[in-house]
């Protein structure tokens, strides 16, 4: 039996063994789950993992984050449906046969006959041995001038249009418009002038359909035969017979077929398409066939984490969107072109009373995001070079109209006008120079009863006097100086 005070010890060790019980049963582990994860050494390499993975998705961010995301710059599936040809409708086939049908020529040709003869240079035998060719190739031209009447062309449809798309036939048209050159040549030589204006037709008509539906390649080539005809037909001008009626008539033919040019926005949208289906392309541009397996594998992620492609995407279509809404217009209404960095997008600066859509970023902040993508440093864009050459060729066609008109008044008066207002009854038809800043009229000095200067500022702006004119993108004026033969 316990006594009391044995059992009061009893009962008080009891309480202090359970409260060291109670303690141990509370007290936390020295080495937990979660100190080990605070602690430095565990923590410090961890942070330093994730922020080594973090680090490019972050600076993808940053890039991407320098220009927003315009969306679209024009209805692209619109764009596409309009301007798939139909085969029915397509000159290719019939422009392709042409090289089946042609002779060879032998080595001894000049390449610049045309344009000799029609200077009267003495005939010499390459020249002579061209000539000959021309005559040898009668069936194929004679089909060249029909293909020129198709109601349209398209050499590579704008659903499969990319930087590596063939353009031979467009190409090969110019070698077959230089014979129709010597052809017409030879027409007029003959005294055959109508069936001369048949072959200068042909080409400006050519010229009007290899610039439909493709890229400012084919507007180049458009331009050129363009502005071979433009010569010639200064040439010929000079020295026909035509009546009045049949050189109205060929003023008339000849406006119609100008009205096929299509708009610089066209081939703008179109540059655009062969963007959309170049991804590939371009990065095969920085990481050629050659790059071993290994970085083939590790670059492309590389390229990733620079913000491509979408960067590229990003400032092309901000570039496009600021383009489409002046190109149309005449050189003397469009706004002044940005000046800021190397300007490779070719960007006009807006009229700041003009009121724009939020995503039509400055061109200070396309630049910047333009200097900072790898893809667009190799995306073709040669905006301003082409539409320099648009603007000469337009100012070629408007002097060559002119001109036209001023022959046509010497025919019915026996010599040219003094000045144009005599030719054009209204100030709303006198001829107007797009290259002069303000859209001043062409200049026209009368020289004698059969002896005219007529002139555009040209390319650089500057009225240099009229001197020395001609249609050559070089020219200090560009115009026209007849001396029409009596």
């Amino acid at each position: 039996m316990l006594s009391h005070g044995s059992t009061v010890a009893f009962f008080m060790g009891g309480k202090k063994l359970g409260k060291k019980i109670m303690v141990d049963e509370h007290t936390p582990k020295q080495s937990s789950y979660w100190q080990r994860f605070l602690h430095p050494w565990f923590a410090v390499p961890v942070m330093i993992v994730v922020m080594l993975i973090a680090a490019p998705f972050m600076y993808r961010s940053y890039k991407l984050s320098i220009i927003s995301d315009p969306g679209e710059p024009f209805d692209v599936e619109a764009f596409i449906s309009a301007h798939t040809v139909p085969d029915s409708e397509n000159a290719l086939v019939p422009f392709r046969n042409i090289l089946t049908l042609m002779k060879p020529s032998n080595d001894k040709t000049y390449p610049e006959c045309g344009t000799a003869l029609w200077n009267r240079v003495s005939i010499n035998e390459y020249m002579q041995n061209t000539l000959d060719h021309v005559k040898d190739n009668e069936v194929a031209l004679i089909e060249f001038e029909k293909a020129s009447q198709m109601p349209d062309y398209c050499e590579v449809q704008p659903a499969f249009i990319n930087y590596t798309s063939s353009f031979v036939t467009t190409c090969n048209i110019r070698s077959y418009a230089e014979l129709c050159v010597i052809r017409a040549w030879i027409a007029s030589e003959n005294g055959k002038d109508a069936e001369a204006t048949k072959w200068l037709l042909c080409n400006l008509r050519t010229s009007r359909l290899v610039e439909l539906h493709g890229c400012i390649m084919n507007r180049f080539v458009g331009i050129a035969l363009h502005n071979l005809t433009s010569e010639t037909i200064i040439k010929w001008l000079a020295r026909q017979q035509l009546s009045q009626t049949e050189l109205e008539k060929f003023l008339k033919e000849m406006q119609t077929i100008q009205q096929m040019t299509p708009p610089i926005s066209d081939q703008i949208k179109m540059e655009y398409l062969m963007v959309l289906h170049s991804e590939e392309i371009l990065q095969g541009e920085v990481f050629p066939s050659s790059t071993p397996g290994a970085a083939k594998a590790v670059l492309p992620w590389a390229f990733y984490f620079q913000g491509e492609p979408e960067l590229l995407f990003r400032v092309y279509g901000h570039c496009v969107t600021n383009n489409l809404r002046y190109v149309d217009l005449p050189k003397y209404k469009r706004p002044s072109r940005s000046s800021h960095g190397s300007n490779i997008c070719y960007l006009f600066v807006k009229p700041i009373t003009e009121s724009t859509h939020p995503s039509n970023l400055s061109p200070e902040k396309i630049e910047l995001a333009a200097d900072s993508s790898v893809l667009f440093q190799l995306a073709y864009y040669q905006t301003g070079s082409m539409l320099e050459a648009v603007d000469l060729e337009t100012m070629r066609q408007r002097l060559l109209e002119t001109a036209i008109q001023l022959e046509l008044y010497r025919k019915s008066n026996g010599e040219f006008p003094d000045t144009l207002a005599q030719v054009f009854t209204s100030t709303e038809t006198l001829p107007i120079d797009d290259l002069e800043a303000k859209g001043a009229i062409l200049n026209y000095v009368k020289e004698g009863p059969l002896h005219y200067r007529l002139w555009s500022v040209g390319a650089d702006g500057i009225d240099s006097g009229g001197v020395n004119l001609t249609l050559d993108k070089d020219a200090a004026d560009l115009g026209i100086e007849m001396k029409r033969q009596p």
